[in-house]
Formats: C-alpha cells, structure tokens, sequence
C-alpha cells in the first residue's frame, strides 16, 4: 500500500507522509519524512502540528526504517503504521507521547494520481492512504491529555523533488451518520518546458467518492488565497475559507527542508458540494488548508 520510493534515490528526493488525528474540539497532525538535498546528504524527520503550534524534530538518518511488508515508517522511538501510531517526542520545546489505535484505512478506488502517476521526472507525487478511519487512544502533548476515542483519521503522502510553488489544499472529515472526507488540490505544475494547472481531490460522502481530478476534465472556475470553485461533469465544489489560524511548516526544496509554508490545521472552511444542480451539502465545519503563498 505505501512501497518506501527513496531507496534507491541519490540526491534532491523528498517522501513524507501526513497522518491527521480529529477529535470532537482539536486536531493533531504528524509528518515522518525522508530527505536527500542534491548534495547527496540525507536526514530525516518529523513534524508536529496542532491548534497551538508546529515544530519540527530533525533526527539522524539511522534513526529512519520503513517496513518491507506492510505500511510502517520508523523514526527513533515513533512508528507510524496503518494500525495505529506510537509518539514518543521529547524536546525542549515539544513534548508528545502516547498512542492512537487506527480501524481500517478506507482506501481510493484508484490512485489519486491516475495516468499520471506513469508520467517520469514528475515535480511531485501525491497519494491517499486512507479517506477515513476511526482512532482510539490518546496522547500526552506539551502535558495535556488528548483523548481520540470516537476520533477521525486521515492519511495521505507525497514525494518527488519539491512541492508546487504555487499551490492550495483543504482536508476535511466529518460525521454525518458515518465517517465522511474530502480533499481538494490545485497547483502550478512544471511539464517540460511549460507548465498547468492541476487539479487532483475527491468528496467522499456516505460510502461513495466522488473523484475531481484534471486527467477527468475537471474546470477550475475560481482559485485564490480563500476560495476554490471546481466543476467537472455533473459535480460542483465551490470551498470557502472562512476563518484561518495558519502555522508555519517546513517543505522541501531539490529534497531540503528549507521553504516555508502555511497550514491552518483546524479552521472554519465552508464547503458546498452539488451533483446536476442538486445540492448535496453546504456547510461551514472544521478543516485543515494549506498553501504554498504568503499568508
């Protein structure tokens, strides 16, 4: 499900993975990642995002191991897996211990990429692990309990050289009688010598995902800072960000952690998804929205 890529990779390579943890009032992210800048030196990391605050822990290479079986990335005392995670940070600024249970990922009916994901010398490459899954257990962060029974999941990756230099993404997952998510992407894309606009997301809704997606058509009517309207077919996204609380975050440049960008983990965002003109849902609910622009 998530075949570790940078084995063999030289030089200027990034692979990292996004586990969100949701409970009823907070949020919770980590990112494991693996680094090579183009002078060939690796390193790895993991970085930590919440309501309050983001930091990054930077750790020795031989700190890193992925599993050769199954989905498992280690880095020192932390394992991340699709059963569950094992925190265990400790460093003058952030401390996080504890452990969080995963149910079943729910995976895509194809990768997110689609034709794409064939293409070479592709800038960046996104997966999605899990659409949704329940979390039990809880963790000790800067000495406060957070309690992740009846929490929410979600799981995604990306790896390549460097992030888009322009871009903006939104995640969301909700309960309406069952679990619930979306994610939506647009991005500049360098393509030999010219570049597009890509789009790539889903809305998955009650059991069913609904894919956007540019090698499906989809039209991007609006794009800015805080809102994106997508129409491809019969569907209809239009996302607006309402009330933003953005951190900093480190992204890779040819494979270094060094630009900057900004998420807001746990945001106000309203959504409105329509199929054939009829509306499916329209609501402000939490969200997490990333871009790579000032904020």
């Amino acid at each position: 499900m998530a075949t570790f890529k940078g084995r063999y990779k030289k030089k200027s390579y990034f692979e990292g993975w996004y586990f969100r943890n949701q409970n009823d009032n907070e949020v919770i992210s980590f990112i494991p990642a693996f680094h090579i800048d183009d002078n060939g030196d690796k390193s790895t990391s993991i970085q930590v995002i919440t309501n309050n605050f983001s930091n990054q822990i930077a750790y020795s290479i031989d700190a890193f191991a992925v599993s050769a079986k199954g989905f498992g990335i280690r880095i020192g005392k932390n394992i991340f897996t699709d059963k569950g995670i094992l925190v265990d940070i400790e460093t003058e600024k952030t401390t996080v211990k504890g452990k969080l249970y995963y149910s079943n990922f729910i995976p895509l009916r194809y990768d997110i990429m689609g034709p794409f994901k064939m293409v070479p010398f592709m800038q960046c490459r996104h997966s999605v692990y899990s659409l949704a899954h329940n979390i039990k257990g809880s963790l000790m962060v800067n000495g406060r309990k957070m309690s992740f029974n009846q929490g929410q999941g979600y799981v995604e990756g990306d790896r390549g050289v460097e992030f888009p230099t322009n871009y903006l993404w939104t995640q969301s997952s909700w309960r309406d009688k069952e679990n619930n998510s979306l994610m939506i992407a647009v991005a500049d894309i360098p393509f030999g010598k010219s570049n597009f606009k890509g789009c790539i997301g889903f809305v998955y809704y009650r059991g069913k995902e609904y894919r956007f997606a540019t090698y499906l058509g989809v039209k991007i009517k609006k794009y800015g800072k805080k809102e994106l309207w997508v129409q491809q077919g019969a569907y209809d996204l239009q996302v607006t960000l309402i009330d933003e609380n953005p951190h900093n975050l480190l992204a890779p440049v040819k494979g270094s952690m060094t630009r900057t960008v900004y998420e807001s983990i746990d945001c106000k965002v309203c959504y409105r998804f329509m199929i054939n003109n009829n509306l499916i849902f329209d609501f402000v609910t939490r969200a997490s929205f990333e871009r790579g622009l000032t904020p």
